[in-house]
């Protein structure tokens, strides 16, 4: 992302936008699409997790809580590390979750390999979706999952109504709606097979294995 697409983002999911998704997570559980997400993932016993634009951490304690020893968060708004730091104690989760503030195109080269790499609600936030695939692909050993909004009008509506009032906010980040098929290819090209393929309306879950795996 650019630096000014970056710090919108940063300015957008802010402390007051991370509380609500924490209030609603610890109401209601893991949203549809994040159990969509979970459902293939049944065997992590021993494994590790990155998850790009982890938000409150809902995915790392949910496979943290299935066996998994190791989980690592980069996410672009410092509010939501704050709070899955937060929830890391509360849950007595300490040296099993490391946090990095950071666009994961620009820390990604430090990054060491998981097992699992997860990005739920993160591929719409960027414009350039080849560079944020190939390198994220890149991370995971055995799993790739992403929650992205499907390639259709309506989606494509609902992002520009966004993008106006973004605009009205004088906030400089925006989203998208990238196509479906070229992503599908470019995750297989890197050598995954899809195993789990779900909608939520207007989400899309897709779930891959490394065809090695």
């Amino acid at each position: 992302m650019t630096c000014q697409h970056c710090c919108g983002a940063e300015s957008f999911f802010d402390r007051k936008s991370a509380n609500r998704d924490l209030r609603r997570y610890l109401k209601r559980g893991p949203n549809k699409t994040t159990l969509s997400l979970l459902s293939p993932l049944k065997d992590v016993a021993g494994k590790s997790l990155l998850d790009i634009g982890g938000g409150v951490g809902v995915i790392q304690h949910a496979l943290l809580l299935k066996g998994a020893v190791q989980t690592t968060d980069v996410d672009a708004s410092s509010s939501y590390i704050a709070i899955a730091r937060e929830q890391m104690k509360t849950n007595k989760m300490e040296g099993k979750m490391t946090f990095i503030h950071g666009d994961f195109i620009d820390v990604h080269e430090r990054l060491q390999r998981h097992h699992i790499v997860t990005l739920e609600r993160v591929v719409c936030c960027y414009p350039d979706v080849d560079s944020l695939i190939k390198n994220s692909t890149a991370k995971s050993t055995e799993y790739y999952g992403l929650v992205y909004p499907m390639d259709n009008f309506f989606s494509k509506l609902m992002i520009k109504l966004m993008d106006v009032y973004m605009w009205i906010l004088r906030n400089p980040f925006r989203s998208f709606v990238h196509d479906e098929e070229k992503m599908d290819k470019l995750i297989q090209d890197q050598g995954f097979n899809r195993i789990h393929y779900d909608r939520v309306f207007p989400w899309r879950i897709a779930v891959y294995k490394r065809s090695s795996s």
